[in-house]
Formats: C-alpha cells, sequence, structure tokens
C-alpha cells in the first residue's frame, strides 16, 4: 500500500509541475489578460483537484489552506466554463456575472462538503453524503456540459486555424474527458473503488496538460489565443468604432490585391453578400467558388479578423450606420436589410461595436447635421 501511494504521489507531483507550467506561462503579462485569468484559474481548480482526492495530502497542510483548495477544487467545472468562454471569445472581458457564477459555485461546493471536511480535519468519524451533495454534483455536470457547448456553438465561425485545432481535439478532449471523469467520479462515491482508479485519473490531466504544453511550445500562447501573428490591434476611435474590435483597418481593395481578395470584396461591397441572412463561411465558400479553409485563411491572413461574425458584422453595420444618419426607415427594417434576422442581435451587436443604441446613433448624428457651422 505505502508502495502504491509513493507512485501514486510521484504521478500527481509530475503532472502538478506541469499544470504549474501552464500557471506560470498565463501570469506572464500579455494580450488578452481576461482569458488569460479565466485559464489560469481553470489551471489552479485542476491543481486543487489533485491534492483533494488525496486526504493524507489535506491534514498535513495548514486547515485555512485546506478550505482555499476545496473551494478550487469543488467549482472547477465553473471554472472550466469560464476558460471554455473566454478562449474562444475575442471580447470576453470579467463582470459580475462571471464572477458571481464562481462565487455561487465556490459556496455550493464548500457547503456540500464542509461536514465531511470538517470531521476529517478534527479526525471524527466521517458523517456521510450530505443533503446538498446532490445539487453540487448537478451543478457540476451541468457547467461541463456548458463549456463542451462553448467550444462547439462558435466553431465553424472559428477563423483562426491554430484554434480551431484547439477546439477540435484538446479542449472538446477537456470538455469530454471532464464529463467522462465527473461521470465516474459520481458513479463511485463513497463506494470502495482500486487505487489504480485515481491514478489512472491523474494520468489522464497529466495527458491532456501536457499536449497542451506541447501545442503552446510549438504555437505560442498568443496565437492559441487566437492574435494572427503580424496583425496589430489598432487603437478604437470614432472614425474606427464600427469596426469590430479584433480587425485592423486594412483596405480589401488594395491595389495588388490577390483575385481571390478581389473577388471577395466585389461580393461584400457591389454584390452586397452580407445581407443574406444565415450567410454561413460555406455559403460564401461556395459562392465565390473557394474552399472553406481557403476563405478563413484569407479573411483572417489578409483582413486580420478572428470571428466570420465579426466580418459580417463590420460590413452589415457599416451600412446601417449609414441608412440611420440618412433615411427614415424604422430601424428594423434597416436591420433586416443589413441581414439580421431580428432586432435583438442587431442592437446588441451595434450598442457594442458603436457603444450606443441604434436610436441614440440616429439621434446624433441628425442633431450634428443641424448644428451651424462654425
Amino acid at each position: 500500500m505505502t508502495e502504491v501511494l509513493a507512485w501514486d504521489l510521484l504521478l500527481r507531483g509530475l503532472v502538478g509541475g506541469v499544470l504549474l507550467f501552464h500557471v506560470v506561462n498565463l501570469l506572464v503579462r500579455g494580450p488578452r489578460p481576461a482569458a488569460r485569468a479565466a485559464l489560469c484559474m481553470f489551471t489552479l481548480s485542476l491543481l486543487a483537484y489533485l491534492g483533494c482526492q488525496r486526504s493524507e495530502l489535506l491534514v498535513r497542510i495548514p486547515a485555512p489552506l485546506v478550505w482555499g483548495v476545496v473551494a478550487l477544487c469543488t467549482s472547477s467545472t465553473a471554472w472550466l466554463w469560464l476558460a471554455a468562454r473566454a478562449l474562444f471569445d475575442d471580447r470576453f472581458r470579467w463582470n459580475w456575472t462571471h464572477l458571481g457564477t464562481g462565487a455561487g459555485m465556490i459556496a455550493l461546493g464548500l457547503a456540500s462538503n464542509a461536514p465531511r471536511l470538517a470531521t476529517m480535519l478534527a479526525g471524527s468519524e466521517d458523517p456521510g453524503l450530505g443533503p446538498l451533495t446532490a445539487w453540487h454534483a448537478a451543478a457540476m455536470v451541468a457547467f461541463t456540459a456548458a463549456a463542451v457547448w462553448e467550444v462547439l456553438r462558435g466553431w465553424r465561425d472559428d477563423l483562426v486555424e491554430p484554434r480551431r485545432v484547439a477546439r477540435r481535439w484538446v479542449a472538446l478532449g477537456i470538455g469530454v474527458y471532464a464529463a467522462i471523469a465527473l461521470a465516474v467520479e459520481l458513479t463511485v462515491r463513497d463506494r470502495p473503488i482500486a487505487p489504480m482508479l485515481p491514478a489512472l485519473h491523474v494520468a489522464g490531466i497529466g495527458i491532456v496538460a501536457l499536449g497542451l504544453a506541447l501545442l503552446v511550445a510549438r504555437r505560442s500562447l498568443d496565437v492559441v489565443l487566437g492574435l494572427a501573428p503580424g496583425i496589430e490591434r489598432q487603437a478604437s476611435g470614432p472614425a474606427a468604432s464600427a469596426l469590430p474590435e479584433s480587425a485592423p483597418r486594412r483596405d480589401a481593395a488594395l491595389p495588388g490585391a490577390s483575385p481571390a481578395m478581389q473577388r471577395l470584396q466585389r461580393a461584400m461591397s457591389d454584390e452586397h453578400a452580407y445581407r443574406r441572412e444565415g450567410l454561413t463561411v460555406g455559403s460564401l465558400a461556395a459562392h465565390l467558388g473557394m474552399g472553406e479553409a481557403a476563405l478563413r485563411a484569407l479573411i483572417n491572413q489578409e483582413l486580420g479578423y478572428r470571428n466570420f461574425n465579426d466580418f459580417l458584422h463590420h460590413y452589415r453595420l457599416q451600412e446601417a450606420a449609414a441608412r440611420l444618419a440618412t433615411e427614415d426607415l424604422p430601424i428594423l427594417t434597416i436591420a433586416l436589410d443589413c441581414g439580421y434576422g431580428s432586432i435583438g442581435p442587431f442592437n446588441r451587436a451595434f450598442r457594442q461595436r458603436l457603444g450606443m443604441t441604434p436610436t441614440a446613433y440616429r439621434a446624433g448624428t441628425r442633431l450634428a447635421r443641424k448644428k451651424p457651422a462654425g
């Protein structure tokens, strides 16, 4: 038994070292700090999970630290969801909803495990599962499912090839593995298990973590986060406010543009292909007579967009802003004409990129026209 414990501790130490590498790499100052923070919280929760599985380790550290470790461990699926959301959403910013979600999961995890943890630290008899255990288990399942959904839902619109690879294999692998591990853990909870089962679980975490380390070492963390090399983010301002934050301000019709770029420019600017509701990368590629992969590379590498929806929003909002300033048509009519299926998505996209509602924008432009010059 002592030999098994020694190997188990050695394995946990090795996996913990790989996870610490990720923590340090994420803490280094760089672009997308909000996404780095979310990924760091999830990695720290995995580190805490390595310790929570072994009560022998918990009883050897100070009690206040034990509660902190358990808090991170029992809320790991919430941080998994936030990490997936942050990694694949270029505009992810921390808000009170995110913080409240993490805090709520910590509170539920501590409340469901507090009686058992208190008795363990006191050396008393284990009271068994508490009334909140089922609620905590349900929350873990829900957050794991939500994390998988975050990975899948924007996969086709992601234009960054390394990040698409991360979506398909690494991030989805984490979500699926977490779901399987959670199902096994809930099934065998409070039942006698072989010593090798926790070790296999730790080995699985280590394999995924090592795969991520190799991906980061090969591609660099910035690329995995979705930042195309050689493309710098431009400062936003009134003149550029209708453009998505993730796109550099370049003109697709510059002299010397490739035939494929010229064809794309004609489709968007002259043929107004963006007005088609539900336009996808695949349907636009078919319209242009080129492959999806080639179109993604064209939009991402030559124009700097990291998401196909951002690319569409650029053209749709550019036309909508111009028409709001000059036409008296209802806002809904303009939104539908520009390719939006309803007023809700149009209002959200408009406010996110221009910092005001379509109504306020229309009122402001008309007021500016009425002001006497000089």
